[in-house]
């Protein structure tokens, strides 16, 4: 019973760790947007995964002068059609945008960012039961397959 039980967990590990992004995107973002509780302005900005394994969740976001840099962490997303290049993914609402999901380009698996608390509390305000999404394409720079 005990060995069956850590066999299922470690299968169900093994899945998760799928839930990678391992290429450096780089995306000109045209709006201010946010990761997490942190507030970016519109400008050029890569996003890579960081630790070993690449994909383990843990994500980094650098703007271009490298004056701002913001670590969160994502979990496993799925799109239905793999993207020709990189996608960044946002929730727009009202005059907001939030990351949510990022793919790399080729590829149906990719991360997605749990929705913060500010996101969620704008939403109820303006009525939306679901926020509309915009897509910012995204240039793979650096494969860390």
């Amino acid at each position: 019973m005990i060995i069956s039980s850590l066999s299922f967990i470690t299968i169900v590990g093994t899945a998760s760790a799928h839930a990678q992004i391992t290429t450096a995107l780089v995306a000109d973002i045209p709006f201010d947007f946010t990761v997490g509780r942190i507030n970016l302005p519109a400008g050029k900005y890569t996003i890579k995964p960081l630790g070993f394994p690449a994909g383990d969740g843990l994500m980094e976001v650098v703007s271009e002068d490298r004056t701002t840099a913001k670590l969160f962490l994502a979990e496993h997303a799925q799109i239905a059609e793999a993207p020709n290049d990189g996608e960044l993914i946002f929730h727009h609402v009202g005059d907001r945008y939030f990351l949510y999901e990022i793919f790399d380009p080729g590829d149906t698996v990719g991360l997605m960012l749990p929705r913060p608390r500010e996101e969620r509390k704008l939403e109820q305000e303006s009525g939306l039961t679901e926020a509309p999404l915009t897509t910012v394409r995204a240039v793979g720079i650096e494969a860390r397959r």
